[in-house]
């Protein structure tokens, strides 16, 4: 995403003129600098990179990066020739590895992801307050990030420790919503009225909801109360934790009352990881096998995933398709630990 300045929406383009034959450089100075110029511009452009960013990221001064580029650099063309090459050269690297790595399975909409999705369009459809609660890489970000994108009028935040009460929440909810209220006494109307309902509803859904304070949670009761919204907590199994114990204290009731579905499952579910494994194309059974043990421990999908990026590039070095030993080998690689 381009941001702000048009320098850096604006595409470079080739130099008219070269630097100049002199007794500090030779003509293979100057072809070398028109070779590395046009790399230079074609990698700058692909990746949206101002003149000042290829400096800092090649490790050359701004003043000197400028006179190089711009074929007035009176200083040794060889050395900074070298300089932009060896960058080039890194860069070039870098992609070949990062093209070799095998890309994860893209949605898949598991027996898992269709509840989490229907208790998204449950609390959107009625401006309800859902909670959804899964183990760790059981997809549920996954799932909110594909009904977001997939739905009008559903926004995902994600909060953290460092934005866990009431103002760090509603600043981050602006940042996510693109309300600009820079008064604070204002901010939560601001941001009601971006969530009041319109249409077919409108979502507001908070992942990571476990690091919450009480307040903050309360406060995204006021959005459904007062605006109509429908919201949906989700994170691990300490926020169903929260109201399902018996916690005493009026908020606490005030908020339980106002549940209107919960999705909780500390599992994950056995066909959704045979589904995830063959997306992956492994077909070796003893694989299989393995990899659903895997997922049976604990991180499930993500278990699975991080460990056949790695199997799946080890296979491919041997040219040979994903197996036992492949898996084997990554899992050991990656120190989880045992197998078995």
């Amino acid at each position: 995403m381009y941001s702000g300045t048009s320098q850096t929406k604006t595409l470079w383009e080739r130099p008219v003129a070269g630097p100049e034959l002199s007794a500090n450089r030779s003509q293979d100075d100057i072809d070398q600098w028109w070779s590395l110029i046009d790399r230079t511009i074609e990698v700058a452009n692909a990746n949206g990179w101002t003149k000042a960013e290829v400096a800092r990221r090649c490790g050359m001064a701004d003043g000197t990066f400028s006179q190089w580029v711009s074929g007035k650099y009176n200083g040794r063309l060889d050395k900074q020739n070298q300089t932009v090459r060896q960058w080039l050269d890194d860069v070039e690297d870098q992609a070949a590895f990062a093209a070799k790595i095998p890309q994860s399975p893209t949605f898949l909409k598991t027996r898992m992801a269709h509840e989490v999705l229907e208790t998204l369009n449950w609390a959107q459809v009625t401006s309800d307050f859902v909670i959804i609660t899964l183990a760790a890489g059981m997809g549920k970000t996954m799932a909110c990030r594909h009904y977001c994108a997939t739905r009008p009028n559903a926004y995902l935040a994600t909060v953290s420790p460092h934005t866990k009460n009431v103002h760090a929440m509603l600043i981050e909810l602006a940042a996510e919503l693109n309300v600009q209220e820079h008064n604070p006494a204002k901010l939560t109307r601001a941001i009601g009225k971006k969530l009041e309902r319109i249409g077919g509803g409108t979502l507001l859904i908070i992942d990571e909801a476990q690091n919450l304070v009480d307040d903050a949670i309360n406060q995204l009761r006021h959005f459904v109360d007062i605006y109509g919204c429908g919201v949906a907590l989700v994170g691990n199994d300490e926020v169903y934790g929260r109201f399902a114990s018996k916690s005493e204290g009026r908020s606490y009731a005030q908020l339980r009352r106002r549940i209107g579905k919960r999705l909780n499952r500390r599992q994950p579910l056995r066909q959704d990881l045979e589904a995830f494994i063959d997306a992956w194309g492994v077909t070796d059974p003893v694989a299989v096998k393995t990899l659903i043990g895997m997922g049976l421990k604990g991180g499930a999908l993500g278990q699975i995933d991080k460990t056949l990026k790695l199997a799946a590039m080890l296979a491919m070095a041997n040219d040979e398709p994903i197996n036992a030993r492949h898996v084997e080998t990554a899992w050991k690689n990656r120190d989880v630990e045992d197998i078995a």
